[in-house]
């Protein structure tokens, strides 16, 4: 038998209906009616005086009086003066009604709270600040997965450990990086040795929030002041419009032009991991990561940005002493450049290489801005005197200061990431998941080269440099001040640069600085070179006498 709550109900079935069956069914319905006919006849009435008028105009003259009811056309004076007597009772009882319907409108209207009450429920809600839940205890929707939360939260407390829990010692301590991508990837892993059904993104949201956790940005180590910072900055700016004195002026930036300016930077790179840069963590705690360096990267990768015309390629670097074959090398992808150190990260040597390639691309005889953090790497004496000869002014970002000023760190990186764990996970598509993938060492860094290439075509395509370099206030167009979006409260005044600051000024200053790097770099490797002598040297016991003198 059918449901015929769910048939249709168009005009068509109705019609269907013929007029016997209509008059039948007529026949069986019995229709009563509690209203008087004195009731009816006070309803006539009432519409023939306009009792109920919804005009707001009252002139009987140029009003339309309708025809009388029939009961007034008759002869019969009884039935009109009863008629008479039950208009009177109306319009009687008219006056009394409405005064009930406004009495019952003022005792609707909102009163307001006095002082005392308004004290009273300050004092009740301090006093019910007890933590315990409004809602009974087993309210509210059944958990399905009981297991499967139960065996992830486990899970996360082995990666990271209770903040409240204050009985382990500091070298047991757990604070790595658990992402929300890497806390789906775990769930499903479980999910599928309980013989579950894979839960969705939401149930992972309501599984934090069961918990106490939330997605939070990672912990920075604010060394400098934000006062510090913002005359850090100031210093910055001022020799960047400085400089741009030192020559012959080209356009609105004096001696450069868009294309004379750079920004290089490197990051840490995955393989398949996540790059995302916020991580789970317990509510009201700071996000602290631990962790080595080889169980976050898996290489290196340096981006070199300009307002226009990006000349210079990324550069990748990889862990290892570079006995690779031709093939191998023949096989990475043709935008990429691939560099090899011992540790996988930037030191002196890649450096030089690096500008030898940077040298090649943007030498075309007009001084460049070359814009870089302050690592160690960056600051070899002699990387910046060859830099100088070459007609380039290296202007280094304020240690402390990376976080607001440097552009590749502010936004630059994080579009290219996005980027790149998109193609990774396209490659992955292709095998159903990563798990079916095996790759060898070699393999590795060939799809690397590829994903980054691919990303870097990508991030040029889908980022506005020109913008950017507008923004942070490594280029500008006009004398106006600069005001720095990832450095709130920050305002720089070009009209304090002044012209009477001279070249030969600024060039004695820079030599200066030079000097003093290159004094400090000898004096350190000559304390090394003689502690070396002194290691390999057999000592008598003389000397030793005069080393304890």
């Amino acid at each position: 038998m059918e449901e015929q709550h769910l048939a249709s109900l168009s005009d068509d079935e109705g019609s269907s209906f013929d007029d016997d069956n209509s008059s039948d069914s007529d026949s069986n319905v019995e229709i009563t009616s509690t209203i008087d006919e004195c009731e009816n006849e006070l309803v006539r009435l009432s519409t023939y005086l306009q009792l109920e008028s919804e005009f707001d105009n009252d002139d009987d003259q140029n009003f339309e009086w309708p025809e009388p009811p029939s009961t007034l056309n008759s002869s019969d004076s009884s039935d009109i003066e009863e008629l008479h007597d039950s208009q009177q009772m109306l319009l009687s009882t008219t006056p009394s009604n409405n005064g009930v319907i406004q009495e019952q409108y003022i005792k609707r209207k909102r009163r307001q709270w006095t002082v005392k009450e308004k004290l009273d429920a300050i004092t009740l809600f301090e006093n019910n600040q007890s933590g315990k839940r409004k809602r009974l205890e087993g309210g509210g929707k059944k958990m399905v997965y009981i297991d499967l939360d139960h065996q992830l939260f486990t899970w996360y407390r082995s990666r990271r450990t209770d903040p409240k829990d204050k009985s382990l010692a500091p070298a047991d301590i757990r604070r790595e990086k658990v992402t929300f991508s890497h806390l789906e990837k775990e769930g499903r892993r479980i999910a599928k040795q309980l013989n579950h059904s894979i839960p969705s993104s939401s149930w992972y949201i309501r599984f934090m929030k069961r918990h106490g956790l939330s997605l939070q940005q990672p912990k920075r180590q604010d060394k400098v002041p934000i006062d510090e910072v913002h005359r850090l900055a100031n210093s910055f700016y001022m020799y960047n419009r400085r400089v741009s004195l030192w020559s012959i002026k080209r356009g609105a930036m004096g001696a450069f032009i868009p294309e004379d300016i750079c920004n290089m930077d490197e990051s840490p790179l995955a393989l398949f991991g996540d790059q995302a840069k916020r991580s789970i963590n317990d509510i009201g705690t700071n996000n602290e990561i631990n962790g080595y360096i080889s169980n976050k990267r898996f290489c290196t990768v340096m981006l070199t940005v300009f307002p226009k015309n990006q000349r210079m390629q990324p550069v990748v670097l990889f862990k290892g002493k570079g006995n690779i074959g031709v093939d191998e090398r023949q096989k990475y992808a043709k935008g990429v450049h691939v560099i090899f150190t011992p540790k996988c990260v930037i030191n002196g040597q890649s450096m030089n290489m690096f500008c030898k390639k940077w040298l090649e691309k943007v030498s075309d005889g007009h001084p460049k801005l070359f814009i870089i953090d302050s690592a160690n790497s960056h600051l070899k004496p002699e990387i910046i005197q060859n830099l100088r000869k070459k007609n380039v002014v290296v202007s280094i970002i304020p240690k402390g200061c990376t976080q607001y000023l440097q552009l590749l760190d502010t936004s630059v990186f994080s579009v290219f990431k996005n980027h790149y764990q998109g193609a990774a996970n396209e490659y992955i598509d292709n095998y159903t998941s990563r798990s079916k993938i095996k790759l060898t060492a070699k393999q590795k860094r060939i799809l690397c080269t590829r994903l980054i290439s691919t990303a870097w075509i990508r991030t040029q395509k889908s980022f506005d440099f020109e913008r950017a370099f507008l923004d942070i206030g490594y280029t500008w167009i006009d004398e106006s001040p600069v005001s720095i979006r990832t450095l709130p409260g920050f305002l720089f005044d070009p009209s304090t640069v002044t012209i009477s600051t001279t070249n030969n000024n600024n060039n004695e200053e820079e030599e200066d600085n030079e000097d003093q790097l290159i004094a400090e770099e000898k004096k350190k490797n000559s304390y090394l070179f003689n502690m070396n002598n002194n290691k390999m040297k057999q000592l008598n016991l003389d000397q030793f006498f005069k080393s304890e003198i």
